[in-house]
């Protein structure tokens, strides 16, 4: 084969370029610490290494929600505690007014106080985070959720409702809410005991009837009949007391077996049984008590401050108002215990909360490190090989250098 001068020239430089080449990318994946480059370098490699790379990226945003959840749940923890310690000391202030031993001054000083815990336990409801955000409106964060209307009463505009709290991703199937509803917490609460059903007494009755218990019999028969309110009227027929169970209309209600419930005789501790519920009462009826049955309403804890300091405030004149003060303080303390079960049970998911974004913490800085050392393992060079490689490769291009060297030196016009 003739190999021209020319081809001699050119294959020292091609030789010369692709050891220089070679040189370089290895030098580049010593700088870079990667031994893929490009997808090139590794095409299944490089493929696996964009899938942990978005896996990575992924548990980090996770982490960056639980970061944010974090701040926000403890400030609500914190927050509901200074509102069960304001509730508390209502407790106390309200139990203090019942007392016989107050007057009408005192009792104003007990109503005064009572009133600021209200005005504090507002601004503690339209608390604010580190982003300015109200911690209590729910998805309306920038909005002020609590406001004092013209009446004097306290408006709720937060967010309501389903959806209303703002959920974070913690994983790829776990989300959790980094917060609470003022509407839940402040607004819904269930009237006196909490309970889903109750049983009252008129302020007319003057026998001894004590309300012992209420239950829920047969749910089918409540559910239908759950919004109505029921009366259990006692009467006197000729020295025996007995009860007739009536409905809003005045119409005699139908036990189970469609017996009216009517005429039937009282006896002290029985439970009186009707529309799916019953009602056990202890005590002797005067002839014309009643007993009203009805589902517990709900209201905000605001307007159960507010109606107690108004009852303390009321002059105390004569026997019929203090009967009227003490049934306001009955109802009272039930609505601020009502008030105090729900911030515990709040309290209590918030802790929950916390403690699951404590284990997911742990949980994605685990996967990171198994998704980092996974990602190393696939792209990361071995600095070993990659400078043995460097070594030979230099020694391949200061061959091809001095090779060119001394091809380009020979022509045939040295020797003529």
């Amino acid at each position: 084969m003739r190999i021209s001068t020319q081809q001699a020239f050119q294959s020292g430089v091609t030789a010369m370029q692709r050891a220089q080449s070679e040189l370089s990318h290895t030098q580049l994946q010593l700088a870079t610490g990667r031994r893929i480059l490009t997808p090139a370098d590794d095409p299944a490699g490089a493929t696996q290494a964009g899938q942990l790379n978005a896996a990575i990226r992924a548990n980090e945003q996770y982490q960056r929600n639980a970061d944010y959840a974090q701040p926000r749940l403890e400030q609500e923890e914190a927050s509901i505690i200074a509102m069960e310690n304001l509730l508390q000391r209502a407790r106390e202030l309200v139990l203090a007014g019942n007392n016989d031993t107050q007057n009408d001054q005192t009792r104003s000083y007990l109503a005064s106080e009572i009133h600021q815990l209200r005005d504090d336990l507002i601004d503690i409801a339209n608390t604010r985070d580190a982003n300015d955000e109200y911690l209590f409106a729910g998805t309306r964060s920038f909005v002020q959720p609590f406001n004092k209307e013209a009446d004097g009463s306290v408006g709720y505009v937060g967010a309501q409702g389903a959806g209303a709290v703002r959920e974070v991703e913690l994983s790829s199937t776990s989300t959790i809410a980094v917060g609470d509803s003022g509407d839940v917490l402040f607004m819904d609460l269930p009237e006196r005991s909490g309970l889903v059903l109750e049983a009252q007494q008129p302020l007319g009755n003057t026998g001894s009837l004590v309300v012992e218990e209420t239950q829920i019999r047969d749910r089918e028969d409540f559910d239908a009949t759950a919004g109505e309110r029921f009366e259990i009227r006692f009467a006197d027929n000729a020295g025996t007391m007995e009860y007739s169970v009536v409905d809003d209309l005045g119409n005699v209600v139908l036990d189970k077996s469609g017996t009216p419930i009517q005429g039937v005789a009282y006896n002290s501790g029985d439970a009186i049984e009707f529309a799916g519920r019953s009602v056990t009462l202890t005590g002797a009826p005067a002839d014309g008590d009643t007993v009203v049955s009805r589902p517990a309403e709900h209201r905000d804890i605001f307007a159960t401050l507010d109606a107690i300091a108004t009852a303390l405030e009321t002059p105390v004149s004569d026997p019929e108002v203090r009967a009227r003060l003490s049934e306001s303080v009955e109802i009272a303390l039930g609505n601020i215990d009502s008030g105090l079960d729900r911030l515990s049970d709040v309290r209590s998911t918030v802790g929950s909360r916390l403690q699951t974004l404590e284990t997911q913490t742990e949980l994605n800085a685990e996967r990171e490190l198994n998704l980092e050392s996974t990602l190393s393992d696939i792209q990361d060079v071995d600095y070993a090989e990659a400078i043995s490689r460097f070594k030979l490769q230099e020694i391949v291009l200061q061959a091809a250098q001095q090779t060119y060297v001394q091809v380009n030196r020979l022509s045939l016009f040295d020797f003529l």
